[in-house]
């Protein structure tokens, strides 16, 4: 395996003194494949729906709003709806 050489900041250098700096190295590597695997996950989610939609508003199934005014009291409405049906939900605990 090849070396690295790499300037951290003063404030993460403090922080990698106080710590073991490979194993950091390691665990934030870690993190950031991690936070790649989720935001690729994340991106296939949002292609899948908006192919959804797409799809409905090919087939007319589209909602078409007069400004956006009805379309912000729809949404409104929308989300009093969500809040309305997580409160009813029974609580855990």
């Amino acid at each position: 395996m090849r070396a690295r050489n790499v300037k951290p900041t003063d404030h993460l250098d403090t922080f990698i003194k106080a710590s073991n700096a490979s194993e950091d190295v390691r665990d934030g590597l870690q993190l950031l494949e991690r936070r790649e695997r989720e935001d690729e996950a994340k991106l296939a989610w949002l292609r899948a729906e908006a192919k959804i939609g797409f799809d409905q508003l090919d087939r007319g199934d589209g909602i078409e709003f007069e400004s956006m005014d009805d379309l912000a009291d729809y949404i409104d409405r929308l989300s009093e709806e969500v809040s309305a049906e997580i409160a009813d939900e029974p609580k855990c605990g």
